[in-house]
């Protein structure tokens, strides 16, 4: 596995070495008048891969099992998004195929092993009875008004493990090891002796694509196809690679934020159909335009205490007020308390929250007050503006929860008990 060394998201440009801000800058992962780095993900390079955590993570002293888990939510956050992923400024995961294709290479490996071409081949008095070529091709002895077959035409399914398919896996997992193993496993995967003992395919990277193109149409079962499928995907996706320079991750991670929230906090996804919509008065008629609707980010309840969070997910370094969420942050979210508010009775409480990466409390809340008291401790506030609660939660454990289909409990009381 290559060297790990790592950084975090919304680091300094200069405080990077010389030479990956360099490679960065020619890939287009840094723009000219960027002076922090807006990237979180993977960046291999030279033999070494460097790590981009998300903004305020705490590195800890198992460092490749961070590493794994931002490798595996990158690939989750992926895998869900069945159209790909696309905004205004392109695709958000750089190399996502990449990530789904290895990992499901390798686990199809670890649950199946190398590939076999089956065989069928004919035979006498062997395997399974042809009857209808018996019939037809021998002749019966006759007892007791009952035929009687000397010769039985049957055949015989043979596994061939030596095969080109075979070898062309072999040599993707061993390079998916090299490449990904401890991103993939979180540790390093142990030398496998059947594996290493396989010879190398034949022919290049066309001549490969030629053979499992030939070896799709002679299959049916489905295993074998989607296998095939992510071996031609593997070989046309790293053979794309520029100068042996592999990018793997978003310079938009406020995306991947607000999904790993969703699910570690249980967001509840239907509530948006919930909130009124705007109309529009033409020709004495109110059109509904429900696609123009306010959509919030999380809504999390608490059915027993009759409690209502509207949560929203920012990726702000937060530790100064200078560094959070401005004035439209603020306007949405006394919006979307007004029209949560509209949908339930007046016994439900509704509290509104920022939910930032970190470990260390920095801000505690957001407030609307009169002008000019500057920095004070006697502070007036506007009553009819809703407080705004901030919180922080370590993005490796909400990596961490994430991937392992976990629900953040003691994170979700924590938000309910302001």
């Amino acid at each position: 596995m290559s060297n790990l060394q790592f950084y975090r998201d919304r680091t300094i440009i200069s405080q990077l070495p010389n030479e990956l801000s360099c490679k960065m800058r020619e890939m287009g992962l840094i723009a000219p008048d960027h002076y922090k780095v807006r990237f979180c993900g993977f960046f291999s390079c030279s033999g070494s891969i460097s790590v981009f955590l998300p903004v305020n993570s705490a590195i800890t002293d198992n460092e490749e099992l961070v590493a794994h888990y931002l490798f595996q939510s990158l690939n989750r956050y992926y895998s869900d998004k069945l159209t790909g992923i696309q905004d205004t400024d392109g695709d958000t995961l750089i190399g996502g195929n990449v990530i789904f294709t290895s990992i499901s290479l390798f686990e199809d490996y670890i649950k199946n092993g190398l590939y076999v071409r089956r065989h069928k081949l004919r035979s006498v008095n062997k395997g399974k009875t042809n009857w209808s070529r018996t019939i037809s091709r021998h002749m019966p002895f006759i007892s007791d008004s009952s035929p009687i077959y000397l010769d039985i035409e049957s055949s015989q399914i043979k596994n061939i493990s030596d095969s080109e398919t075979a070898r062309i896996q072999a040599e993707i997992i061993r390079d998916i090891k090299k490449r990904f193993g401890v991103l993939i496993n979180g540790e390093e995967i142990h030398s496998d002796v059947n594996l290493e003992d396989i010879p190398i395919p034949s022919g290049d990277k066309e001549t490969q694509l030629a053979h499992l193109n030939r070896e799709l149409s002679l299959s049916y079962s489905e295993r074998d196809i989607n296998l095939i499928r992510l071996l031609k995907q593997y070989i046309e996706n790293m053979d794309g690679t520029n100068n042996n320079i592999l990018i793997i991750g978003t310079r938009h991670f406020q995306n991947v934020w607000e999904s790993m929230l969703h699910k570690v906090l249980l967001g509840e996804k239907a509530y948006n159909q919930k909130l009124p919509v705007p109309y529009y008065l033409q020709n004495s008629k109110y059109h509904e335009v429900a696609e123009k609707g306010q959509r919030t980010d999380i809504i999390i309840s608490d059915k027993f205490h009759q409690q209502i969070a509207v949560v929203d997910a920012k990726y702000y370094s937060a530790l100064t007020p200078k560094d959070a969420p401005g004035w439209p942050d603020l306007v949405k979210q006394f919006f979307y308390e007004k029209a949560v508010k509209s949908t339930v009775n007046r016994d439900i409480k509704i509290t509104t929250h920022f939910v930032f990466p970190g470990v260390e409390q920095k801000l505690i809340s957001a407030h609307v007050g009169k002008r000019g008291q500057g920095d004070t401790h006697s502070f007036i506030g506007e009553l009819e503006y809703p407080v705004i609660y901030c919180h922080y939660f370590d993005p490796i454990a909400v990596m961490e929860a994430y991937i392992k289909h976990k629900i953040c409990s003691e994170f979700r009381k924590q938000i309910f008990n302001v």
